[in-house]
């Protein structure tokens, strides 16, 4: 299982897209795929994971970045501008994320 880290002094982006059913896992595939190719590249870039919603209808991406000038950097670089032209008609839901603590388990039982 693939998790994002708990990094106490990270700068976490939630970014939550709206989809029809019959597109979600097809536009979060291609939604990774960006942010694989694109995002280790990056300073300050530590960890992504992509969403689908149990309906379907969402796509969330969490990216996590050391700190919030590594994500502006990002987001004004070549790479951060292919993503918005790209994701201009989307329009997510943005919010910045502070964390407040962690519980980590032991993972499934077998």
């Amino acid at each position: 299982m693939v998790t994002i880290p708990c990094a106490s002094d990270g700068f976490t982006v939630q970014l939550v897209f709206e989809t029809h059913p019959d597109e979600a896992e097809a536009f979060a595939r291609r939604l990774l795929a960006f942010v694989s190719e694109r995002l280790p590249r990056h300073g300050g870039f530590m960890s992504a994971v992509v969403y689908v919603s149990d309906d379907q209808r969402r796509v969330v991406e969490l990216l996590q970045w050391a700190r919030p000038e590594d994500w502006a950097a990002y987001r004004s670089s070549v790479d951060g501008r292919a993503g918005l032209a790209w994701l201009q008609d989307r329009h997510p839901g943005v919010q910045y994320l502070e964390l407040v603590g962690a519980v980590l388990g032991s993972g499934p039982v077998a």
